[in-house]
């Protein structure tokens, strides 16, 4: 019988990985290189051994999600995984070519495309995953599903305590903190359906990665018109 479920936002270097705590304890996203002492310190303040967390689970492959899942893997002995269409990003450690789709992230682009920026250390996958993953096996009640448009292989996790966590689907405003398109993206087109799809579970509460939320359905709504 898997127990209730909370989220646990953990702060990092301009972004957010977040800490699922049932009857098990998954992560999700890792944050740039070297954000794992943070991770580590979250969990010891919340009194979590290192070794209780059984999963990492990447939203996508770009270096400030996936970036210190490799040391994790290594330090909590947990599995990682990743949707099959991110995968390869993942075992090469780069994230390729950002498409921009707004002006800030037009601006934003040659920093980001930078080596420094662009790479981290590759990963090989212990799980991958193609259409959703069912969490129940590592204590958490709720799925992984597929939510591409930042990235093919980009994917949310929604649980059925009414949180879901997006990574970068959704973006804040800089000027308003309303919930907007990412500054990036592969398919601008599907990421609108993702958005959709992500709405069609009606989540009370919509966590984002990078400063900004948790959002409503409502707002989610009013804003993309899905």
């Amino acid at each position: 019988m898997v127990g209730s479920t909370s989220v646990i936002p953990v702060p990092l270097k301009m972004t957010t990985a977040f800490l699922v705590k049932g009857e098990g304890i998954i992560l999700v996203d890792s944050g740039f290189p070297e954000s794992e002492d943070t991770i580590i310190g979250k969990l010891d303040e919340l009194d979590i051994a290192p070794e209780e967390v059984s999963l990492i689970v990447l939203t996508h492959a770009h270096p400030d999600h996936a970036g210190s899942a490799s040391a994790l893997r290594e330090r909590t002995g947990a599995k990682v995984l990743i949707h099959r269409l991110d995968a390869d990003k993942l075992r090469n450690g780069t994230q390729g070519e950002l498409n921009s789709i707004r002006f800030v992230g037009r601006i934003m682009k040659p920093f980001f495309e930078r080596e420094k920026m662009n790479k981290f250390p590759p990963v090989e996958p212990d799980i991958i995953i193609g259409s959703t993953f069912d969490l129940s096996d590592y204590g958490i009640k709720g799925e992984v599903i597929h939510t591409p448009g930042h990235t093919p292989g980009s994917v949310s996790v929604i649980l059925e305590n009414g949180d879901a966590i997006v990574g970068d689907l959704i973006v804040p405003s800089l000027l308003s903190n309303k919930p907007n398109f990412p500054f990036w993206a592969d398919d601008r087109s599907a990421l609108k359906k993702s958005i959709q799809k992500v709405v069609s579970y009606r989540p009370e509460r919509v966590y984002i990665a990078h400063f900004g939320g948790p959002y409503s359905s409502s707002e989610l709504k009013a804003k993309f018109r899905v």
